[in-house]
């Protein structure tokens, strides 16, 4: 039933009939220029290019993902605020003037993670292969993430740790010190040794006075990695898709 219906969510918003998925000219949101520094590290180059942005058909806004390349299945990791949408299971996901739909498979609202699945992969963005970081970064180290923040094209950007937060139900949060806004949520946060860490979720906000808040954009939540149950999404792309791949065997 759950394969039928994805399917079928598939079809409908790839179909003429039901409503055709926005225009978007390809200027709208290609990045101007690929071109970076030499003192760009390796770790950088590789998450930028696995930066994508997600939105979902035919309302604003829009949010940040990454390519995610697991046992020969190429998903999108972002937050799961993305793509809460009640009404579809399908979302755009863009980069460099293409467009691919990816279908929602994982949803852990509690820790804000989420897993697109793309029945057909970018062929000219390789992706990252999926190597977690088994614990909580400590305070200091460093990280990077590439996302679209606001009406910006891709942004590249270097921070640390800061320091730690623990909210309830979702546990620990790591509260990093670099630049996001509005739009960057969904980039996936790497270590500067290449291996995932979390998922950005947030910007910090204060309240001196009253409820009005105040955006502290240097000061992003991330959640830890380590929450992600990634074999969930990959039963539910066996359960639904004729993959014939290993990850399905």
């Amino acid at each position: 039933m759950v394969r039928a219906f994805l399917f079928f969510l598939l079809v409908m918003v790839g179909s003429p009939h039901a409503g055709e998925p926005e225009i978007i000219k390809p200027q709208d949101f290609v990045t101007v220029s690929k071109n970076v520094s030499a003192s760009m590290s390796g770790t950088e180059k590789k998450v930028r290019e696995a930066a994508v942005r997600v939105r979902t058909p035919n309302k604003p806004g829009h949010g940040s993902g990454s390519l995610v390349n697991y046992k020969g299945l190429q998903f999108v990791f972002t937050a799961e605020h993305v793509v809460d949408d009640p009404h579809t299971a399908i979302y755009l996901v863009e980069k460099y003037g293409v467009q691919k739909l990816g279908v929602l498979v994982y949803a852990d609202p509690i820790h804000d993670i989420a897993l697109l699945y793309l029945p057909e992969k970018f062929n000219n963005i390789e992706g990252i292969k999926f190597e977690p970081y088994s614990r909580v970064l400590e305070v200091g180290e460093e990280v990077t993430f590439s996302g679209f923040p606001s009406s910006h094209q891709l942004m590249t950007v270097r921070g640390r740790v800061a320091g730690y937060e623990v909210i309830k139900p979702g546990g620990t949060q790591m509260v990093i010190h670099t630049y996001g806004w509005f739009g960057s949520s969904g980039s996936a946060v790497y270590t500067a040794k290449g291996k995932l860490a979390g998922i950005l979720w947030g910007i910090d906000l204060e309240y001196p006075s009253g409820d009005t808040p105040q955006i502290i954009e240097d000061m992003m939540w991330v959640v830890p990695i380590k929450n992600l149950k990634i074999e969930k999404a990959v039963e539910m792309v066996c359960e639904n898709f004729n993959t014939g791949l290993r990850a399905c065997k």
